[in-house]
């Protein structure tokens, strides 16, 4: 699970760039940013719907078995012109800067889907009229998984851009060109961030808005013990549908901020009944080769664990999995990934090997209901196809639905549409659906939504296993468990 979070703050002294553990961690730590919520556990008595260092910026306009809720805010704006003054804003266009790392040399086009999908989101916005009438143009700013580069465009985009969409920026640590960015009138009002994923302190700061999120850590950071909630619903229809459960999870130690994240997720599924074998949490690199991961192979060899959870990137599951199957482990019942692995070049680069690896997804698994979704299906087509679609591209169009929506808000209440106002309508979203896309969220309390598909890689195809039917979440109330661990 990668929900970012830590004490927030609104203050700084210019431009911080927090050292992370090199360029091989930054590498695996580019390689699970896609996860935003791909994490931890599910039974379910009731399912319900729900490079160089100048940026480069560049301009384009741009549950039971019920069906998924719509958010119903994302279709047409209100009708009639609201008055707009703030950067960004003019009486025809409105302007979102998009900050994403796609040119870079040790991840080439990692998240181009997720400008594409932008981009898509905004053409058909425009196609339909606009936002009350006024046209959507986004700012893209190629931040190149480089923190001189990301820092750049923050600037430029305070400077030019309503607020950000999609943000798909590994190296924005640095709070105080988001937080003291000045609106029209000169006041320090902050920059609008609607996050595709954040890591701390960023995930933490009132400024930027997620669909996942532990915001009762957010409050509770300096407090011994911290409080977590987290999501626990496939752990809960594992227990259910295997008896005695025990083994390890391992986490990606390539930011430190992840144990943080992470290990909370892992003592409350353990506390559901999977017994923990060894030294339980495990932290490993996702730069490890598959060789280096022979001591834990070890470790469930000596303890016949029959369940393990690989926490830290897809491609260190595909060594995982090949090096269990060299070694001869056969006791393992449930093997289980972030919701990193959801993507074809999982089973392309895994093969046989990674038959029956379960995943827990927070959105609509995209490759079987995309026709159960018109939203979904939408983006699929405008994308050209499953092939061009991947979890980084449904984040960020799901950030730009929560966009909308908030305009939307703001202009049905007939208010002066500035990013004060924006702020406002992003904190009053407690029950985001991206029409669907997404179960139920408390978007502005930035909670973990109990709204889950937990799906299962069976002959090459991801399948649903829990719910079974297209277009629902399992959304019992019990998927989301609250821990006191003292972590940080």
């Amino acid at each position: 699970m990668r929900p970012g979070n830590e004490q927030p703050s609104r203050s700084g002294a210019g431009p911080r760039t927090r050292r992370r553990a090199g360029l091989a961690g930054l590498i695996a730590v580019a390689a699970a940013a896609l996860v935003a919520a791909g994490c931890s556990s599910a039974s379910s008595t009731s399912s319900a719907p729900a490079a160089s260092s100048a940026p480069a910026w560049s301009s384009a306009p741009a549950s039971a078995s019920a069906p998924a809720a719509s958010s119903g805010a994302s279709s047409a704006a209100p009708t009639g012109t609201v008055p707009a003054n703030d950067v960004g804003i003019t009486a025809t266009t409105i302007k979102v800067g998009l900050i994403a790392d796609v040119n870079n040399p040790l991840v080439p086009g990692l998240f181009q889907v997720a400008v594409n999908a932008v981009n898509a989101w905004a053409k058909d916005v425009n196609a339909a009229g606009g936002l009350d009438g006024r046209q959507v143009q986004v700012d893209f700013c190629d931040s190149q998984l480089n923190p001189n580069s990301t820092t750049a465009c923050v600037i430029k985009a305070c400077q030019n851009d309503f607020a950000l969409v999609g943000t798909s920026a590994n190296a924005l640590e640095d709070l105080s060109d988001v937080d003291g960015c000045k609106n029209a009138a000169g006041k320090a009002v902050g920059l609008p961030d609607l996050a595709a994923f954040a890591f701390p302190p960023l995930s933490c700061d009132p400024d930027t808005y997620l669909t996942a999120g532990l915001g009762s850590y957010c409050s509770t950071a300096k407090d011994n013990p911290q409080t977590y909630k987290v999501p626990v619903a496939d752990a809960r229809y594992l227990t259910s549908n295997n008896t005695g459960l025990h083994g390890i999870w391992l986490y990606d130690s390539d930011d430190p901020t992840f144990k943080i994240t992470q290990t909370p997720v892992f003592q409350a599924e353990s506390n559901l009944g999977i017994k923990a074998d060894g030294q339980k949490f495990y932290a490993v690199s996702g730069a490890l080769p598959q060789s280096a991961l022979t001591p834990y192979i070890q470790q469930i060899k000596a303890s016949g664990s029959t369940f393990v959870y690989d926490d830290v990137t897809s491609q260190s599951m595909v060594l995982l999995r090949k090096e269990a199957a060299l070694q001869g482990v056969s006791s393992v019942k449930v093997w289980e990934c972030n919701s990193g692995c959801y993507d074809p070049t999982f089973t392309a680069e895994g093969g046989s090997a990674v038959n029956g690896t379960y995943a827990n997804l927070l959105d609509l698994p995209y490759m079987t209901d995309y026709k159960a979704n018109p939203q979904l299906d939408k983006l699929v087509t405008d994308l050209g196809g499953l092939d061009k679609v991947s979890n980084n591209a449904i984040n960020s169009y799901v950030m730009a639905i929560l966009f909308q929506d908030a305009v939307n808000k703001v202009i049905a209440s007939g208010q002066t549409l500035d990013r004060a106002s924006l702020f406002t309508a992003l904190g009053d979203e407690h029950s985001f659906t991206a029409d669907g896309i997404i179960g139920p969220t408390d978007v502005g309390n930035r909670l973990p939504s109990n709204c889950s598909v937990l799906v299962q890689l069976q002959n090459g195809v991801w399948n649903r296993v829990d719910p079974t039917t297209p277009g629902t979440f399992d959304c019992n109330p019990a998927n989301v468990a609250t821990i006191k661990m003292n972590v940080s």
